[in-house]
């Protein structure tokens, strides 16, 4: 704990808001820190997941308004940075079968809002705000369980663990000759 988050500290205003936008910066910095591995499974993914919101929702074939390509583009992008943080993760921030969960809701969410359909344009935009904030919630996250984990060098002592769900990659048994 901090001595600025103690109880009963006398720091409080902008010591605060400085640790605060510390903790930002640190957490924007984890992907600076990714393997070339880890960035071009992040690269590979938002092109794969750009070409399959393409062909699941007919925005190439129909047509329509610059939003759909945005939010496709938002949520592609946001699905490869998710990808690239599973991927060689560190000890205390490996990922789980759990932390598919959300970014896929995330992504039918999208599929939902930005295919041509007759639900209400506000309802659609709704939506797709929803869609992505789950994912950027996600993201979000991952990557501050990955900056725990690599401030601390072991896993951390406050990591939040699913109990009863499998590694998403599980360690591989070695023969024993």
């Amino acid at each position: 704990m901090s001595l600025d988050n103690a109880p009963g500290s006398s720091r409080t205003g902008a010591s605060s808001q400085q640790h605060a936008g510390g903790r930002l910066r640190q957490v924007l910095l984890v992907p600076a820190r990714w393997t070339r591995r880890r960035v071009a499974v992040a690269i590979l993914t938002a092109f794969g997941t750009a070409g399959f919101l393409l062909a699941a929702t007919g925005l190439a074939a129909e047509g329509t308004d610059g939003v759909g390509w945005a939010v496709v583009a938002a949520a592609s992008a946001l699905a490869g940075a998710l990808a690239g943080s599973y991927v060689g993760a560190p000890i205390g921030a490996a990922a789980t079968l759990c932390d598919l969960r959300w970014p896929i809701l995330g992504l039918f969410g999208v599929i939902w809002a930005v295919s041509p359909r007759e639900a209400p344009p506000l309802t659609q935009a709704a939506v797709d705000l929803l869609a992505l904030a789950v994912m950027g919630w996600t993201l979000s996250a991952r990557l501050e369980s990955e900056r725990k984990a690599t401030l601390a060098g072991t896993a951390p002592d406050d990591a939040e663990a699913c109990t009863d769900c499998r590694p998403l990659f599980p360690a591989r048994p070695r023969r024993q000759d």
